[in-house]
């Protein structure tokens, strides 16, 4: 009773059964086949192939019972379970476990049952065949024996058919893997190469359909070179000898284009061990060598900037330590690359300024957060000392750890004493302010904070020291003016206006409750993009306004304020749908008078489509909510087809009840502001690509030059003239713009400090070629080492020996090719082969070969040297990686 009543074993045994997904199922001809037999065969007249499931038994067929499935409390085959194998019972009314059983003191009044049990292969019982009669009766043991052969063969059923459905289940899985596996082409083969199998991956990444290279040989997508040197054939080898053939090249798609790829080839083989064929697997990685290729140019090119750059860059170690500054670091204040290390860089901070600095750079280092701070360093040539904004952050690596420290110092000497005379100014103006009875204000909408002196708080009726706020202010005036001043304050702190202020208002004193007339000018700040200051004058002009009427006031106003702007006003009627505009709605966007609608479905056609929905559904938030203030950013119509950057702002009026029942505002034309914006934005990126370049080629020639160095002298002196030819090869292309330079100006650069030797001894000839700005760098620097050599070893060491450089391009169906060939006679002659590649060789094949792909072919004739240089002219023209960095 224990294996039953176990409540892990029950479900193990539950979970078997699922496996073969049985239950429910309709009627099958197999299975009443079995139950029929062993009803003829034991003689019975009810027969069962019996499941038994959580809390029921269902018969997956059945002889003379009519029911597919009945209850287990009163199931024979429950007992069934508990049996090692067979269980047999003669007369039910006899056997104390089924004589109290309604199936047998009841309907139909069962007396016989002979049950052989269901067993999976793991030993779990789920069910039997079994036989059964209503009077008692007795079993050979042929027929026992058969019936138990008939369990088997049931459970034989059921295993083959779990298998062929989790077999057909994983081939589909399979199948779907493959197709579904797009970034990898899977390409299976026969034994001789041929395609049997093309999946969806290698449909995209080749080109060719499966229908087209069924059959077909692998060669096709191998490349002309490789298919020449058997490589399909090489792989399929080391994929028998070593079980697969790793390897990263170049492929053919359908369209003939050359893609970089990494590939493995396997064998497939049968069960047995036989080999069927082969797998082959593409991934393109063309744009992943580019982008590592990209991101070697753009480390070159940083390292360069960073060479030449106006501001001093420096770099630290991840506890803080300086490690580098450049140049203009050394020239600025005389100090050496030894002085630097450690704290050594502040001797030249003020000492007046030196513990704040470190102690604001030791806080940086220890927080792993930024740095800005303003320094006075001592300027050498002089001794004086002059301001620097020195920022610094930390590079944090893959783990999130420091890696390094970066930053850059500014001068800023000229912006502080700039701003030191304007405070200077500032206080002379509030003097002579004060002189003239003039009122003044100052307001930081940063912190809300509100200045008046004595004459401002007397024109809004308040004592001197009476605290203020903006909401004071606008408690002060006059209930009619009070929404347009506000409204004229904001948008002279909008940041993107032209930041004046100036307008006649009507005060009614906060405790006098004297009404004043006041015209208040003032002026924003703006720092930034953000208004960080607004200050101005109030002027009391009660006297001048006694006897004009309030509406001719507003009238004037608002038709100076019209004329004033060149801002597209509007008045906006909520109630009616009309809107009345200033005559700058046609100046602005070019609309004849009689073509500007009065309605506001007129506005809301000529925002630009993608604009509108975003632009009416702001609008009416505040419209129908309880805000007064609204703001947008959209392209409008102009008359002539184009679209104007606008910037709109709108103010809402509501009546008793807060009902908004109208909107005034104004539409300011921002295109020319957001061209020269975007315009500043290239012009930065284009400086930032330039000096990076210049300053990674310079780290690569100084780590070429001193790389193996023993002689300084020397090594001082190839550097210096490496510098000079990279900066004529500058020059050059200077004048380009970076874009192509003649390589005939390339070649006089790099070979014109080696021209004293006489203009007949070095003889230049070839076609007039545009390079690419890296190419051109790249061939100067080879054309210089060239050259040194042959002053110092070779055909110009002597007085007749002579150089002879020639270039041409090969053109061919493929690809046109560049070739260039330095030959050298006349000079002292060769003798003995080098027995190792030195410094030169080495530089020229840098700059050359591995810059821009070609190859270097040096040989070293009895009569002189001979330099091949050859590459495609495609490598030479290229402006790719300049214009991706």
């Amino acid at each position: 009773m224990s294996r039953a009543c176990d409540p892990s074993t029950e479900q193990a045994r539950l979970r078997a059964l699922d496996r073969y997904e049985i239950l429910d199922t309709p009627r099958e001809e197999d299975f009443d086949g079995i139950a029929a037999l062993a009803a003829e065969i034991c003689q019975a007249p009810i027969a069962v192939v019996n499941l038994i499931g959580e809390g029921r038994q269902f018969f997956k067929a059945e002889v003379g019972l009519g029911v597919r499935e009945t209850p287990l409390e009163s199931s024979f085959c429950r007992q069934a379970l508990l049996q090692e194998d067979f269980l047999y019972v003669p007369d039910a009314t006899r056997d104390p476990r089924f004589a109290c059983n309604p199936l047998v003191t009841g309907e139909p009044g069962l007396r016989f049952y002979a049950g052989a049990l269901l067993k999976t292969p793991e030993g779990h019982p789920i069910g039997t065949v079994c036989v059964l009669d209503t009077r008692p009766r007795e079993l050979s043991e042929r027929q026992k024996g058969t019936l138990t052969h008939l369990a088997r063969q049931t459970m034989a059923q059921l295993e083959l058919r779990r298998t062929l459905r989790e077999q057909s289940a994983e081939r589909e899985l399979q199948d779907r893997i493959l197709e579904s596996a797009t970034d990898y082409a899977i390409v299976a083969t026969d034994r001789r190469g041929r395609v049997t199998r093309w999946n969806a991956g290698a449909e995209r990444i080749l080109g060719w359909t499966q229908a087209e290279m069924l059959g077909e040989s692998v060669h096709v997508f191998f490349t002309p070179e490789d298919r020449e040197g058997q490589r399909p054939e090489i792989e399929m080898g080391l994929a028998l000898t070593q079980g697969s053939a790793p390897d990263e090249r170049w492929y053919l798609r359908k369209s003939g284009e050359r893609f970089w790829a990494q590939g493995e080839m396997m064998p497939l083989k049968a069960e047995n061990g036989a080999v069927q064929g082969f797998l082959k697997i593409l991934r393109d990685r063309t744009q992943q060598r580019r982008a590592a290729a990209e991101r070697s140019a753009s480390e070159l090119r940083f390292r360069s900037l960073v060479e030449v750059s106006p501001q001093v860059v420096w770099f630290g170690d991840a506890a803080g330590t300086i490690t580098y500054c450049n140049p203009i670091w050394y020239e600025f204040t005389g100090l050496t690359p030894g002085d630097t290390g450690g704290d050594g860089w502040a001797s030249v901070i003020h000492p007046e300024h030196r513990e704040r600095v470190l102690g604001a750079w030791r806080q940086a280092v220890a927080d792993v957060g930024t740095v800005e701070v303003e320094i006075p360093f001592r300027r050498a040539s002089d001794g004086q000392y002059r301001w620097f904004l020195a920022r610094g952050k930390p590079v944090i690596d893959a783990a999130g750890a420091v890696a390094s420290w970066i930053g850059i110092a500014i001068d800023i000497h000229d912006r502080r004493q700039a701003e030191e005379d304007l405070r200077r100014a500032q206080d002379q103006l509030r003097l002579a302010i004060e002189a003239t009875h003039i009122g003044i204000f100052d307001y930081d909408p940063v912190t809300g904070t509100l200045r008046w002196d004595a004459r401002v708080h007397a024109a809004f009726g308040l004592p001197p020291d009476a605290p203020v706020t903006y909401a004071t202010f606008l408690a002060g005036l006059h209930p009619e003016d009070r929404s347009w001043v506000d409204a004229a304050v904001s948008a002279a702190l909008d940041p993107a206006g032209d930041g004046t202020y100036d307008i006649v208002y009507r005060t009614i004193g906060l405790q006098d409750g004297v009404e004043r007339w006041l015209a208040a000018k003032g002026r924003a700040i703006v720092e930034k993009g953000r208004t960080v200051r607004f200050i101005g004058t109030v002027r009391d002009i009660t006297a001048n306004r006694r006897g004009e009427q309030d509406l001719r006031d507003t009238e004037e106003r608002y038709r100076l304020a019209a004329r004033a702007t060149n801002d597209a006003i509007w008045d906006w009627s909520l109630v009616t749908d009309h809107i009345r505009w200033n005559e700058a709605v046609q100046t602005l966007f070019g609309y004849a008078e009689d073509e500007v609608g009065a309605s506001g479905s007129w506005w809301k056609s000529h925002i630009h489509p993608d604009d509108r929905e975003r632009v009416k559904t702001s609008i009416y938030a505040v419209i129908d909510g309880d805000g007064e203030h609204w703001s947008d950013e959209y392209r409008f119509l102009r008359a002539d087809g184009t679209y104007a950057d606008i910037l709109d702002r709108g103010y809402v009026l509501r009546d008793g009840r807060g009902r908004a029942v109208r909107m005034i505002g104004a539409m300011l034309d921002i295109t020319a502001r957001k061209r020269a914006e975007e315009h500043q934005r290239l012009l930065t990126s284009e400086l930032q690509h330039r000096v990076k370049n210049t300053l990674a080629l310079v780290q690569a020639i100084a780590s070429q030059t001193l790389r193996g160095a023993a002689d300084v002298t020397e090594m001082r002196e190839a550097f210096a003239a490496r510098l000079i030819s990279l900066g004529r090869a500058h020059d050059i292309l200077t004048q380009a713009s970076w874009t192509a330079a003649p390589i005939a100006e390339v070649v006089e650069g790099a070979l014109s400090v080696h021209r004293n030797a006489g203009p007949a001894r070095i003889r230049v000839s070839g076609p007039n070629v545009l390079l690419a700005a890296k190419p051109a760098l790249s061939l100067a620097l080879a054309l210089h080492e060239l050259a040194t050599n042959a002053a110092k070893y070779g055909a110009l060491s002597n007085e007749s020996g002579t150089v002879d450089l020639r270039w041409h391009v090969v053109h061919a169906a493929d690809a046109s090719r560049f070739c260039l060939t330095w030959s050298e006679q006349g000079g002292p002659p060769i003798l003995v082969q080098p027995a190792h590649k030195g410094f030169g060789s080495r530089l020229i094949e840098r700059s050359f070969a591995a810059e821009v792909g070609g190859e270097v072919k040096l040989t070293y004739a009895p009569t002189g040297l001979v330099c091949r240089l050859e590459a495609p002219l495609a490598s030479m023209q290229e402006q790719r990686s300049e214009a991706a960095a």
